[in-house]
């Protein structure tokens, strides 16, 4: 008999005493008086059974803010307990970024998607190790910010700064020339590279061929804000390993035998 997706993580919430009912294909525990609740508010918490590949940022962190949007909490089931430390990673401090400075200056995750730009391209950067990074605002003379007291945020390749914009607005939709360059999928069914200023550099078949010339497209960074609009990324998540009892949260850890 095929075990359920959600086995391991419904028997989890029985043990700790919730309510379990199905919605769709998803298992949700309701909280009631005698439960020992596994994140720090009372809203139902929802089983998410992630494979490897699902563990990654940019598949984990939109999950995530999908079910926190659906008004419930998360349970993650993940394979193992190196998929655990990772997961517990991306979700803890600094919470769903990969790093924070003492400057209050985040590094961010990329996301699954890519960057369109006002004329329809999409943004484009000679392939390096690409990060998105916030930074201060530059001061003036005098020692005053200019501009406004938000984080600008740039996209790095090592030391190089390939794009910068105001703040994490901004990459709603950029102007062309915002990044060194660009591309866009043509009637031809190509994808043309073009520079900063339009003209084209070439055309390939596939974006794995576009990549194999050094070219590569350039993700939307994960950003906390933009991307969650309910619940609490601090309390609202617990992670438990395939199999095993100890439920991970932001507070700690807690044994939960199944019932």
């Amino acid at each position: 008999m095929v075990r359920d997706k959600h086995h391991h993580g419904s028997l989890i919430l029985e043990g700790a005493g919730y309510d379990r009912r199905t919605e769709g294909h998803a298992v949700v525990g309701e909280p009631h008086g005698a439960t020992r609740r596994l994140t720090g508010s009372d809203r139902p918490v929802e089983v998410v059974t992630l494979d490897d590949r699902e563990t990654e940022p940019a598949a984990l962190v939109p999950q995530f803010a999908s079910v926190l949007a659906h008004g419930h909490d998360t349970l993650f089931v993940v394979p193992d307990v190196d998929a655990l430390a990772a997961v517990v990673e991306v979700l803890d401090r600094p919470y769903c970024v990969a790093a924070e400075d003492e400057d209050r200056c985040r590094t961010f995750y990329d996301g699954p998607d890519r960057i369109p730009l006002a004329n329809g391209h999409y943004a484009l950067a000679p392939a390096g190790d690409l990060v998105w990074r916030e930074r201060d605002p530059p001061e003036a003379e005098d020692g005053d910010r200019t501009g406004s007291d938000r984080k600008q945020v740039v996209l790095e390749d090592g030391t190089e700064v390939l794009a910068r914009f105001d703040d994490v607005d901004a990459l709603a939709c950029p102007p062309a020339d915002a990044f060194p360059l660009s591309y866009k999928r043509g009637g031809d069914k190509a994808f043309h590279v073009y520079d900063r200023w339009g003209s084209e550099l070439g055309r390939f078949g596939t974006i794995k061929a576009m990549r194999g010339h050094g070219f590569e497209p350039v993700a939307m960074p994960l950003v906390p804000e933009h991307v969650f609009d309910d619940g609490s990324l601090v309390t609202s998540w617990a992670v438990v390993a395939d199999g095993a009892g100890t439920v991970h949260t932001a507070d700690g850890t807690c044994e939960v035998r199944e019932a």
